[in-house]
């Protein structure tokens, strides 16, 4: 039997992968295994923010403000505001804050989507999945839908 205690689910708040929670909590359920959703700002001036007036700064302290929101509404209203779940925003490269975290919570299965936010950096992230697999030193689980 596999134990799985740690479920790591990325997300990009792209509807795809919206949908995709609900993988990533049915395995949490399933296995009565704790939930860490994760979002990591690359590039504080990506269009997914939107954008506001003012320096770098006020660019990433705005990409902070939305992604905390928008955690905050994924866990009140697609987790339930579950006491097993913890939501995790990281500033920096996608790929290693990944790793990072599946290292620092101990993560049993990465459960993903296949497919990202058409202004998420496609080009940067579109092997993700297929880099996770073969270094993540974990499962990891991708939520295809057909194309």
């Amino acid at each position: 039997m596999v134990a799985i205690q740690r479920v790591l689910f990325p997300t990009d708040f792209s509807p795809e992968a919206t949908d995709a929670l609900a993988y990533a909590r049915e395995f949490a359920e399933k296995y009565g295994a704790r939930l860490y959703v994760l979002h990591v700002i690359e590039d504080p001036t990506s269009k997914l923010y939107d954008m506001v007036s003012g320096d770098y700064h006020a660019l990433d302290r705005n990409a902070r403000e939305k992604t905390q929101a928008w955690l905050t509404q994924l866990h009140r209203e697609r987790l339930d505001s579950s006491p097993d779940c913890e939501t995790l925003m990281e500033r920096g490269e996608l790929f290693e804050h990944l790793l990072k975290t599946v290292h620092e919570k101990h993560i049993d299965v990465i459960v993903m989507s296949a497919h990202t936010h058409q202004g998420f950096h496609l080009h940067l992230i579109s092997n993700l999945p297929e880099k996770l697999v073969r270094k993540a030193p974990c499962h990891v689980f991708v939520v295809h839908y057909g194309s």
